[in-house]
């Protein structure tokens, strides 16, 4: 079973967990990491001869296109995290739309082609944002993976399906969802994914939930941000449950990586979802 690998490329700062500390209009007042992180991840695939999908925050590409080419040169995929890691369904529709339009504008003018996958930061499209997904077919994208089948208290949507489908269509358009990973015991979606998930919870666990999906027939997506592979990253002072996701087993999440992507055949997400049949 071939999975899907990805990577939300934003820096330390640039989190939903800091945004009440660290507002977007000082991001410029803070030392950018993300170039050395995101280039850790890039060695480490390399070396597993692995390819994935990255979703830039295009912000950060806007400040550093060589590192956008070096990831496509790389031989991965590149998608959109949108511009400014605002949570879409606080934007609103039409700020959600320039958002997202001004995100593929800034990476279509570095690549020369326009991004067609997509994930909200946060995983931001829920029960309250469903119109995003009308916005995000005018925009020409061809799939999504912004939806969590769980409850969390910054996004979720627990009665969503949990593998790739056609989530939404308008004539010839098909908007295919990608859903976080999740594995289903006694009822309950389990929340699997990557991020905080892999570094907090035992690597046990993950292989477990892994291995249960595929048995299922199905891909499992995993997502990680460069920061996670930066134990030294400077620290912010916010609630103790924004520095417990943020800040917990850093130390031990590229070891963790590395048996997961030993562990695991993994692909870019456009060709994960290909070989599934929806696209």
């Amino acid at each position: 079973m071939i999975n899907a690998f990805s990577v939300d490329v934003e820096d330390w700062y640039q989190v939903s967990d800091f945004e009440d500390q660290v507002l977007p209009e000082n991001w410029d007042r803070y030392e950018s990491r993300v170039i050395p992180n995101t280039q850790r991840i890039l060695r480490i695939l390399d070396e597993f001869g692995v390819r994935g999908t990255f979703f830039i925050l295009a912000w950060n590409a806007e400040r550093h296109p060589a590192l956008v080419e070096e990831i496509a040169a790389a031989g991965h995929e590149i998608a959109t995290h949108g511009y400014g890691h605002r949570l879409v369904y606080e934007l609103g529709k039409d700020q959600y739309r320039r958002d997202l339009e001004l995100s593929q504008q800034i990476l279509e003018r570095i690549l020369g082609r326009t991004a067609r996958g997509y994930r909200a930061p946060s995983f931001s499209v829920t029960s309250q944002s469903m119109w995003a997904l009308d916005v995000m077919l005018e925009a020409g994208i061809e799939y999504d993976s912004s939806i969590f089948p769980v409850q969390d208290s910054l996004y979720g949507i627990p009665g969503a399906l949990r593998f790739p489908f056609v989530i939404h269509s308008r004539g010839e358009r098909e908007l295919v969802e990608f859903p976080m990973t999740t594995a289903k015991v006694a009822g309950r979606n389990l929340p699997l994914g990557g991020g905080a998930y892999l570094r907090v919870l035992p690597y046990a666990y993950m292989r477990w939930g892994m291995r249960r999906v595929n048995h299922e027939g199905q891909p499992a997506v995993v997502y990680l941000h460069p920061w996670e592979l930066d134990p030294e990253q400077p620290r912010i002072e916010a609630s103790a449950r924004s520095r417990l996701r943020h800040y917990m087993n850093l130390s031990s999440c590229e070891t963790k990586l590395t048996r997961l992507l030993a562990d695991f055949e993994f692909a870019p997400m456009r060709d994960v979802i290909a070989a599934s049949g929806p696209l």
